[in-house]
Parts: C-alpha cells; structure tokens; sequence
C-alpha cells in the first residue's frame, strides 16, 4: 500500500486523529509520519524490531516534550525514591524500573495518559456476549434475590433514600405473592 500522503513510498505507519469525536486514519511512510505527526521516529522501521517498551517510551516522549515546560521555567526531575529511575529515564526505556515508579511519576504519567487517550483508566473491551461470574449469577436470581441484593449495597454504600424504596418494592413483592397464591 502507498503512503496517502507523497503516493510514491509504502506506508508503513497507520496514523488515527480523533478530534471532536470525528475519527481519521491515514498510511503514512516513514518521512511523511515524521514530517506530518508530532511522532518522531528515533530510527528508521525498516529493518528493526518494534517493541511496545520503544512505541511507549517514542509516544510518552514525544507528547511530554509537545506539552513541556514554557521558556525560563525551572524543570525538576522526577526520580523514584525505591529504585533510583528517573522520569527521562523511563521515557528512554518505556518501562519502569520498580512498582514504586509508578506512584513517583503519578502526577506526570496521569496528565500525559490523559493527553494521549483522554483518560488515566482503561475500560478496555469484553467479547459480544460474554458475562462476567458475577453476572451470570446476577441473571439466575429471582426479582426479590436481585432486590435484595442491592438492598444490601444501598445499605453498605449508606444510601438511605434508595434502601428504603428498595425495602418497600420487595414487601409489594411478597405481598402481591401471597395475593397469587
């Protein structure tokens, strides 16, 4: 496939731009990417082994340095206390060097995985269809279990207002029963 944007080179990278939810892909070769993107490549994909700690560490640094500090502005380096690895240090290597690294670079790490995906959390995907254990026994209860059931998180959760309207649709439950049978 050519690049879509010189025509004469093979695209080699699938660049996406999600702005104001309307979503655009385009195959880039390599120095349109460079030339197009904030992403900067280090070396040259041709011939070299692409790692997810090297696209993280390229992404994380490219977007920290887009968004850095304003001219005259005093930066500090983050350094984790348990093991010594410093915020630079982890961009380098796209991995951290401890657990503690994680809390050390909370503050900067949250704010530049907001930039890049526009949130700290990832929902991630399920398979159509699939249901959690949870779920599954959700689905086999009666409508009283289920009530009952988020009786007791309303209950848990100090949600008062809601506990007592869930405390009276279980006694119209059981008594509409009663009345059947």
């Amino acid at each position: 496939m050519l690049c879509d944007r010189c025509k004469m080179r093979d695209a080699k990278v699938l660049y996406t731009e999600i702005i104001n939810g309307a979503k655009t892909e385009q195959h880039l070769c390599e120095d349109c990417a460079t030339d197009y993107t904030s992403f900067q490549m280090e070396k040259p994909l041709l011939n070299s082994d692409i790692t997810l700690n090297s696209l993280l560490s390229t992404l994380l640094g490219a977007y920290h340095n887009n968004t850095g500090n304003k001219a005259g502005e005093h930066k500090t380096e983050l350094v984790c206390k348990k093991c010594g690895t410093s915020y630079d240090e982890f961009l380098q290597r796209g991995r951290f060097g401890c657990s503690s690294c994680y809390k050390s670079f909370n503050n900067v790490l949250g704010k530049t995985l907001r930039g890049i995906q526009g949130s700290e959390v990832h929902t991630g995907k399920r398979p159509k269809g699939f249901m959690s254990q949870t779920d599954s026994i959700l689905k086999g209860l009666s409508e009283e279990e289920k009530l009952t059931f988020d009786l007791q998180k309303a209950i848990e959760q100090e949600e008062y207002e809601e506990a007592a309207r869930l405390r009276d649709l279980i006694r119209q439950l059981k008594k509409e029963e009663t009345n059947n049978a």
